[in-house]
């Protein structure tokens, strides 16, 4: 999958109780990409043991799982709720991690003014944790009968609403159409799961005998298109969608992403702006417009844009970090710096994390420059950030930077000498000086 253009900065909460419903503070809590095997926090909780993260990248990977680190406890129980921004139910649920603490495996949604991503946890002293497994696996077994009764048919999950156009795995969209028919379904099934050549040819099969009958068609074949690289082939689907309601949302942002993948910055701009007529209250929109005049060279006309994406949604640290880059290259150092604060302000305890993050959605973006910006304010906040010299040093790697990035690199292992990794930093460190 390949997240390029994609937006996927989410919020995540919880709580964290002991089994008397007593709140726990100072839990670690590690957030866990199941896809690509990474890490990000750890991020601690509170006096009322709540936890937070505002800027999660979901386009890393689909499926995460959230993992407390507490010696001495092991969990008993994870509920989690998810919502989509238009206020869509992805999923809920109770989990039992056991003994061996198999934690799920959560797909999270960019949550908007309406949605959320909640995982509460409860834990459990290692003396207490059999017995407190066992009442509450007697617990749900109780649930389960009574709703047997009360409901003999079964009850069938919500799916969440479909992803963002040109979206990799989650991005904050302009609005979804809603497909029923059972085929379309298994097909956007297929396309979340990264399979799009398959979902490609459902789609294609289907239009072969209904041509016009469902323009959103048209919409979800053009995202899987754009996923398989096919910018041609996904173009032609967007404008014969275009062309059959064009008044439906998502038609101009997809066209947009396309340009921008292109470098077309100015007709993206274009493409981008047509689509807040449709939407205007959606940030997304705002946030790319906004960078597609600033790659274009048009800052003035690019900070109207984040600055509407920003009073819309006052919580998209990223659009402060697009300010800042132009305040940088304008040197005004005073004004940067106040973006920067507005990205701490988001989320105070957490802004090491909340800048790493937004290090790590640009380095998937190949935005090697911001991507070292926000590593550079991560480890101002944290210099013992392990993690972030090494991320910065692969940034500044691929930007032929080599004494800045050995110097992170020894850092790296300075801070973790018994890494996994380590053998191969070391092997990198030797590469650069030669």
């Amino acid at each position: 999958m390949n997240p390029l253009y994609a937006e996927g900065m989410t919020r995540v909460r919880g709580t964290i109780k002991d089994i008397h419903g007593n709140p726990v503070a100072k839990v670690k809590i590690w957030l866990e990409a199941i896809d690509v095997k990474k890490r990000v926090g750890p991020l601690t909780t509170g006096k009322d043991g709540g936890f937070v993260i505002a800027t999660l990248d979901i386009s890393v990977a689909r499926k995460w799982k959230v993992i407390p680190d507490l010696q001495g406890y092991k969990t008993v129980k994870v509920h989690y709720e998810i919502v989509d921004s238009e206020g869509n139910e992805a999923g809920s649920g109770d989990s039992v991690p056991g003994s061996k603490q198999e934690y799920p495996e959560l797909q999270f949604k960019l949550v908007g003014e309406v949605g959320r991503n909640m995982v509460d946890l409860v834990i459990a002293k290692d003396a207490e944790f059999t017995a407190a497994v066992q009442a509450e696996k007697t617990k749900a077994q109780g649930n389960a009968a009574a709703a047997s009764v009360s409901s003999p048919g079964g009850t069938t999950p919500a799916t969440g609403s479909p992803e963002a156009p040109g979206s990799p795995a989650a991005t904050v969209a302009p609005a979804e159409p809603k497909v029923s028919v059972e085929g379309l379904m298994k097909a956007k099934e297929l396309a979340d799961a990264g399979h799009h050549q398959e979902a490609v040819d459902m789609y294609r099969a289907y239009l072969v005998k209904d041509p016009t009958g469902k323009p959103q068609v048209y919409y979800y074949l053009g995202k899987s298109l754009f996923e398989l690289n096919d910018d041609s082939g996904a173009e032609q689907a967007y404008r014969k969608g275009l062309e059959l309601k064009p008044d439906m949302k998502g038609w101009h942002f997809g066209l947009g992403n396309i340009n921008m993948r292109a470098e077309r910055y100015t007709d993206a701009a274009e493409e981008y702006e047509k689509e807040t007529q449709l939407e205007p209250d959606n940030d997304s929109v705002w946030f790319y417009l906004g960078r597609a005049y600033a790659k274009g060279g048009a800052d003035d006309q690019a900070l109207a844009a984040l600055e509407r994406a920003t009073t819309i949604n006052p919580q998209k640290s990223e659009a402060y970090m697009q300010m800042a880059d132009i305040y940088e290259k304008r040197k005004d150092r005073r004004k940067a710096e106040e973006m920067y604060q507005k990205v701490i302000a988001v989320d105070p305890k957490n802004a090491a994390t909340s800048f790493y993050n937004i290090g790590v959605h640009a380095w998937n973006e190949n935005r090697d420059k911001d991507a070292v910006q926000a590593f550079q304010k991560a480890l101002e906040i944290d210099p013992t950030n392990a993690t972030a010299h090494r991320e910065i040093a692969r940034a500044l790697t691929r930007m032929q930077d080599f004494e800045g990035a050995v110097k992170h690199y020894q850092e790296y292992l300075k801070l973790n000498p018994k890494a996994a990794d380590a053998k191969e930093i070391q092997e990198m460190i030797v590469a650069l000086r030669r």
